[in-house]
């Protein structure tokens, strides 16, 4: 024979709002030894929520940093590395704008290649943590609403911009002079 060891109980919408007295009084029998009002699991799980939400933040920004400091620093390298050609089209007679746009249009290319593989890569991420994160009473919506993924293309694309931006500067300062002496 099956041993019962839970049982669900509905109270009439005259009761709602008293869960706790009744909770309390189901435990005054000796064989109940828990009670889980639905409202007590629905605020447990909104604080977990509320939690989860934390942490996103916390990692939106912390790629938000990191795609910063990567594309700052190959930005550098490229620039760095490119003094002598970047001096030659600035003697040349190309403006400032143009020979932005002819560097920066890698960073552009690797934006558009990261933000068409991120999008697919995220997508098997986010099936594989909800599946892995799953417990038996809470499970997760394994839907991404397409404005999510416009989101990550905007602010990879916002950051790349940012990082061409605060490059300006230093292409601006390129010694055309002494860049043209240097021996490689």
């Amino acid at each position: 024979t099956p041993v019962i060891n839970s049982v669900f109980v509905s109270i009439n919408e005259a009761e709602i709002g008293n869960e706790n007295s009744i909770a309390q009084s189901l435990l005054k029998d000796e064989r109940i030894t828990t009670v889980s009002t639905y409202n007590a699991l629905k605020e447990s799980f909104e604080s977990m929520i509320q939690s989860l939400n934390i942490i996103v933040v916390i990692l939106i920004i912390s790629a938000g940093a990191l795609a910063f400091v990567v594309l700052y620093n190959l930005t550098n390298v490229n620039i760095s590395e490119r003094l002598r050609e970047i001096a030659t089209l600035k003697v040349l007679g190309f403006y400032d704008k143009e020979v932005s746009r002819y560097v920066y249009s890698e960073n552009v290319i690797l934006t558009v290649i990261g933000s068409f593989f991120g999008v697919g890569l995220g997508a098997l991420l986010h099936h594989v943590i909800m599946v892995v994160v799953e417990l038996d009473y809470i499970m997760f919506g394994r839907n991404i609403n397409t404005i999510s993924f416009i989101y990550s293309i905007i602010i990879t694309v916002f950051f790349s911009l940012f990082v061409n931006k605060t490059m300006n500067g230093k292409m601006k300062k390129i010694p055309m002079v002494e860049s043209l002496k240097s021996v490689e």
